[in-house]
């Protein structure tokens, strides 16, 4: 198919729009073959030849595996079925590619994405990056409702909760991520998941049994209802120790692995030829200088304050919490940033703004220990092109300005800038002329720097892990034939210290794959709160940096157990479907 856009829109018959740039007008003739050939793309049930790929040439590269399974899933499993590929593998990229082809040919127009909250912006992101679709979160302020909207993505207790208006309509395609999160029959949201009508069903995880037999039967009845019979049939026929239900019985494991074959793809990473360079992280303590410490002990005591007065309800506390979020992120970054962030509230909150103006003013002068440290860093490492992520643009602006006074060559690369300014400050970052990019999150869409780069500095330290991941991965992913040096930076016995070294170290976040960071997240989250939030509350909630501190670290074993968990899972999936 070679020559397909990547889009077609037909506003007029005898005008063609290619991805947004109008073409020469198109006869009556032309027209009408050219429907012709639509609708046969559109009814065509043989996907001898995938479109995905090619449309989606510049923005993805899927491994052999990945195009085999999308071909099984469309060729053999079609309507339904389950991807449950090793963790680390790219279960997302096979939804994506599948959901791709057929909206590609017309067969799937409405989708909807159930994941839990906190993989929300996660799948948002890389729909966007990968596969050029926009999907909406529920909680976007453009999200105009389940009977208007196409192409959502929504957590699962919002989906349990907004059921009847989901449900009054089919939905062309459905995707539900961790869906080993359905295992228990008799829960809520197993159940409307059963009762949701969609022409196409997508399940993916990497544990299909993650506790025991019985949840592989659940997810099977969910794309082929009865093909097992009841979950007592099921337990009778294939189940060796009743009521526990974590022993296959042998003579009947060959019976139930044909089963399974016949509704799920599950690639095993002895099945792949990947492979990835190492990682080596190097993470770096510094105290904070005095005025520096003082300025984040007032302004975290003005965060607890605002915090105690929030209101009650999940929506509107909903908002003070994004709000406070925002400004803790500013403090962490540097003086410049929270001063930044203090005017601009102070204009918008009249009956604060003395007190929030006296605080902005502390803040000019200050000296920021991370700014000295990442100069000496630097320093050791004259040669090497680095990647630096900071949570604000003021930081990001100010770096950009002293590593230049240090002789090297810097840009900022945010979200502000066109798609045209984003490739050729990467072609000038690849071509050797800058030595440094300085990234926000919002602007790391689409960076792909394994070419040349090796360092990637955190600069600021987010608290959502799988933002972290993201921010490596723009270095060390495929095609990168060096270990990647990643730099962590923190002011020491902070809240980032302790997230750092009592939290992500003690889950090994930095040596995990993607996929069982995805599900310890999915495991830890506490009902609507997701980690982030977590992490904030009880610095909020703290009157003390030891009890900082302790509480992160209870936190920490709460993860620590759900990566036990997630192990144990991996163990009983490969005893259980070999």
């Amino acid at each position: 198919m070679a020559g397909i856009p990547t889009r077609i829109t037909f506003t007029d018959p005898h005008t063609l729009l290619d991805n947004g740039r109008v073409s020469e007008p198109l006869s009556t003739p032309q027209w009408y073959a050219l429907a012709i050939r639509a609708q046969s793309l559109r009814q065509s049930a043989s996907f001898d030849h995938l479109l995905a790929p090619q449309a989606l040439y510049e923005r993805l590269r899927p491994h052999a595996y990945q195009l085999r399974v999308v071909e099984q899933a469309l060729r053999e499993k079609a309507p339904a079925v389950i991807l449950a590929d090793e963790v680390g593998l790219g279960k997302t990229v096979e939804a994506g590619l599948i959901y791709k082809e057929l909206a590609l040919r017309g067969v799937v127009r409405s989708a909807l994405v159930l994941t839990p909250k906190a993989l929300l912006s996660q799948w948002q992101e890389e729909l966007a990056e990968r596969f050029d679709e926009d999907f909406v979160l529920t909680d976007e302020k453009r999200f105009r409702g389940f009977e208007r909207e196409d192409r959502i993505i929504c957590s699962l207790p919002q989906f349990v909760r907004s059921f009847e208006q989901i449900a009054s309509r089919t939905w062309d395609m459905l995707i539900v991520d961790e869906a080993h999160l359905l295992a228990n029959t008799q829960s809520k949201r197993r159940k409307r998941v059963g009762e949701l009508r969609a022409r196409w069903r997508l399940l993916l995880t990497a544990t299909p049994v993650a506790n025991k037999l019985t949840d592989l039967y659940s997810l099977i009845d969910l794309v082929a209802p009865g093909k097992l019979g009841s979950q007592r049939d099921f337990e009778a026929e294939y189940v060796a120790d009743p009521g526990a239900a974590r022993v296959l019985r042998p003579d009947r494991a060959s019976q139930l692995r044909a089963i399974t074959h016949e509704v799920m793809c599950r690639t095993r990473r002895a099945d792949t030829d990947i492979a990835f360079s190492g990682r080596h992280v190097d993470t770096r303590a510094i105290p904070a200088t005095p005025a520096e410490d003082a300025l984040i002990a007032d302004v975290t005591d003005y965060l607890r304050r605002l915090y105690r007065r929030a209101p009650t309800t999940r929506l509107n506390r909903g908002a003070v919490i994004r709000e406070i979020m925002a400004l803790q992120q500013s403090l962490s970054s540097s003086p410049r940033a929270i001063e930044a962030s203090l005017r601009r509230r102070a204009e918008q909150r009249s009956e604060e703004a003395g007190a929030l103006l006296a605080l902005a003013d502390r803040c000019v002068g200050i000296e920021s220990a991370k700014e000295s440290l990442l100069l000496d860093t630097l320093a050791e490492i004259p040669n090497e092109p680095a990647l630096i992520f900071t949570l604000r643009l003021d930081t990001a602006s100010h770096l950009r300005e002293i590593i230049r006074a240090r002789g090297r060559t810097a840009e900022c690369y945010v979200g502000a800038l066109s798609r045209a300014e984003r490739e050729a400050m990467v072609a000038r970052f690849n071509a050797g002329e800058l030595s440094a990019l300085i990234a926000t999150d919002a602007g790391a869409e689409g960076l792909n720097l394994q070419q040349r780069c090796h360092t990637v500095f955190n600069y600021d330290l987010h608290w959502n892990p799988m933002r972290i991941e993201q921010r490596i991965g723009r270095v060390h992913r495929l095609g990168q034939t060096r270990d990647v040096a990643v730099f962590n930076f923190v002011l020491r016995d902070s809240v980032d210290d302790y997230v750092l070294r009592l939290l992500y170290q003690k889950i090994s976040l930095f040596t995990m794959t993607v996929g069982a960071l995805e599900t310890v997240l999915a495991e830890a989250q506490d009902g609507e709160i997701d980690l982030e939030e977590r992490v904030l509350e009880i610095l909020l909630k703290s009157e003390s940096g030891d009890e900082v501190r302790q509480r992160v670290e209870s936190l920490g074993a709460e993860l620590l157990m759900a990566r036990g968990r997630q192990r144990e899972a991996e163990t009983l999936t490969l005893e259980a479907l070999g």
